[in-house]
């Protein structure tokens, strides 16, 4: 048979692909797949992110669980506490403990008129706000003649004289007095047993009348039943 040269160079690379083929296959017959190592490291990644998951969860469940019982456990004390009842405060032991601390504090007695807040301070039940308010009301008087005036300090209270009557005297001869007949109307208003009014009508009396000679023509002045007798201990005429 005659092939043209065309024809033979067609033949040759048939049977050159059909070489290529057979040895093709011939080399995938005897050399099986290798497993691709990427994808089984991947495999073992997702695994253990997978286990890593449940090891948190795991966790978290243990931690709310611990969480909730230590919850109901202050809840439960909480209960308990409000089931308790109060105990009721033991005032005797107070009271002898109270007694006993003043006993062993020697408290020296004060004159009222000339002593000051820190003599005051050492007194039972005085502190530094009764203190302050007594020598306050006592520059407005011009001084105390009488303990209970103590009551007119604001604040007090019968029971706190009570305390510290024992340790408290009076010298009157301290008392600041008004001159009823030469001092201002601003001096005089300022005594707390003086009303606006009976200011008022003592100047004018000074003015139109003259001088008050004394303590029952003072009161004729004023015209006045509620005034307080003990005004007439800080009048001078």
């Amino acid at each position: 048979m005659t092939f043209t040269k065309g024809e033979r160079t067609a033949i040759i690379i048939l049977a050159a692909v059909i070489l290529l083929i057979i040895a093709a296959n011939f080399f995938v017959m005897n050399h099986k797949p290798n497993v691709n190592k990427s994808l089984h490291n991947l495999d073992s990644i997702i695994a253990l992110h997978e286990e890593a998951v449940d090891d948190m969860k795991a966790r978290e469940l243990a931690e709310q669980m611990e969480r909730e019982a230590r919850n109901k456990k202050i809840r439960e004390e909480r209960e308990k506490k409000k089931l308790q009842k109060p105990k009721k405060p033991d005032f005797k032991k107070k009271e002898v403990k109270k007694e006993n601390s003043v006993m062993k504090k020697e408290i020296h007695i004060v004159n009222l008129n000339t002593t000051d807040t820190l003599e005051l301070m050492q007194l039972p039940e005085i502190g530094a706000f009764f203190a302050r308010n007594i020598v306050d009301y006592r520059e407005k008087l011009g001084g105390y003649i009488d303990k209970e005036q103590l009551l007119e300090v604001y604040g007090f209270d019968s029971i706190r004289l009570e305390i510290i009557a024992p340790f408290i005297n009076i010298d009157s001869v301290t008392i600041r007095k008004i001159r009823i007949n030469y001092d201002d109307f601003k001096t005089i208003l300022k005594h707390p047993y003086i009303e606006y009014e009976d200011v008022k009508k003592v100047v004018n009396h000074r003015e139109s009348k003259g001088m008050i000679k004394d303590w029952e023509t003072y009161l004729k002045v004023v015209e006045r039943e509620d005034i307080d007798k003990r005004l007439r201990w800080y009048l001078e005429f």
